[in-house]
């Protein structure tokens, strides 16, 4: 990935690199979450999460963007019909 990969050719490249077809891409979508270690056993729990766009560049927002201390933040795959579940 470099920072002019667009978040739709990473989750293209993703989908590949874990043997599912990169045409299902439209299915998923790359989101953008912050969040801090404090689960079970100290497990990372996501707080807030955001979709990002399809021609946003992750790691241009990754490094403009830094969470305030104690605060992390990663870069997870989902599909698109749970976030859709979510939002209602």
């Amino acid at each position: 990935a470099t920072p002019r990969c667009s978040a739709r050719q990473l989750v293209r490249e993703a989908l590949e690199r874990y043997g599912l077809s990169p045409e299902d891409f439209g299915h998923f979508a790359l989101c953008d979450v912050v969040g801090r270690p404090g689960g079970v056993g100290g497990a990372w729990q996501g707080e807030h999460l955001r979709e990002v766009g399809d021609w946003e560049r992750p790691l241009v927002l990754q490094e403009l963007w830094k969470p305030k201390a104690g605060w992390s933040r990663r870069f997870e795959i989902r599909r698109r019909q749970e976030l859709e579940r979510e939002r209602d």
